[in-house]
């Protein structure tokens, strides 16, 4: 039986909502890292294929889930990775396997690139690299023109459901785990927040020095990701040495949501030939 604790871990000013689970296997541990407008639930179908084998770490970035709440040049990537850093410490774990989608993706490259030593492997699943992002969509509740672009659980919501291959999928409790954090009276002020710490050189800067990661690394990419097109991941592979890179069928870009029994065999595949 898998032993789970969620805590909130001080990370400097801030506390950082962790959800770990097998920590007695410490010496194989994956953190997943997940992206705006989600949490650490966007891992909860997944998690259940990997447990029995692994220690799994998933985390709430700050500004997200039950994490503390943080003004934007706090909520930048390298922050972020910054913040993971210190959870990692924190947790005596000296080097882990690191899964993110979209602003997890560039947090894992921003961990391979300048922190190799805790990094054993990566995995970005429909991630932003290179200057495909901040999205239009997101760039939009920094100054919303019209009702459609003002941040809010609704917006959420919308985001989701143009961001999955399959709508079923998206149940009316799944869709409140995402909803429900930012549901508050500073909710909407918070989601802006997080959309103003994003700039894409967060990830261009690191272009130069891709070729400089060593360790195994696997690209998964929905095959109808219409936030993120497939080509990203193409172009990523094509600058990682001895990656990956694969296509997740009838995907979008919440792939995990979409496929999350193709995602998780993939995941048990790359890590099976990381240890």
């Amino acid at each position: 039986m898998s032993v789970v604790f969620e805590k909130r871990i001080n990370v400097g000013a801030y506390c950082m909502n962790v959800r770990f689970m097998n920590e007695c296997n410490s010496n194989e541990v994956v953190v997943f890292i997940h992206g705006i407008p989600t949490n650490l639930h966007l891992w909860d179908s997944v998690i259940p294929y990997l447990n029995k084998k692994y220690a799994i770490l998933a985390v709430d970035l700050i500004g997200y889930g039950k994490s503390d709440r943080a003004p934007n040049t706090e909520l930048t990537l390298p922050k972020q990775a910054g913040y993971i850093l210190e959870v990692l410490k924190q947790l005596h774990i000296q080097s882990a396997h690191l899964v993110g989608h979209d602003l997890g993706g560039g947090i894992v490259q921003i961990l391979a690139v300048l922190h190799p030593e805790r990094v054993r492997s990566t995995t970005v699943i429909d991630g932003v690299c290179f200057a495909n992002w901040p999205l239009p969509k997101v760039v939009s509740i920094r100054y919303p023109v019209s009702e459609e672009f003002v941040p809010s659980p609704l917006f959420i919501e919308r985001m989701l459901r143009e961001g999955v291959y399959y709508p079923s999928m998206l149940t009316p409790e799944f869709i409140k785990k995402f909803t429900m954090p930012f549901s508050t009276p500073t909710g909407p002020e918070e989601l802006r927040q997080a959309s103003l710490a994003l700039n894409h050189h967060q990830t261009e800067d690191l272009v130069p020095y891709l070729q400089s990661i060593k360790c195994p690394t696997t690209l998964l990419w929905g095959q109808h990701d219409r936030y993120l097109v497939p080509y990203w991941g193409q172009l990523l592979h094509q600058h990682v040495p001895h990656s990956s890179f694969k296509l997740i069928p009838n995907a979008s870009h919440y792939s995990m949501i979409d496929q999350p029994s193709i995602v998780s065999q993939e995941l048990l595949l790359h890590l099976s030939h990381s240890v």
